[in-house]
């Protein structure tokens, strides 16, 4: 398995939780369209640190994990 494939995405923290793109939306209050396009990498979350920490209770991940899964892939 190569390193690409071992680093954590909003996509597998969302998996992980069990969740759908629709069930991730309707918990922040946003649209499909914008969960898709930041798994997609086509924009990045602006958040506040409470949207933040409820993106974390959300997928049940911590801070370290919601930031690798946010870094920009090389």
């Amino acid at each position: 398995m190569s390193a690409e494939n071992d680093q954590l995405s909003l996509a597998k923290l969302r998996q992980r939780a069990g969740l759908t793109q629709r069930q991730l939306a309707d918990a922040l209050g946003i649209t499909i369209k914008t969960i898709s396009a930041w798994e997609r990498g086509v924009s990045e979350p602006h958040l506040t640190i409470p949207e933040v920490k409820r993106l974390m209770d959300v997928l049940n991940c911590t801070f370290e994990e919601l930031l690798e899964a946010t870094q920009p892939r090389s």
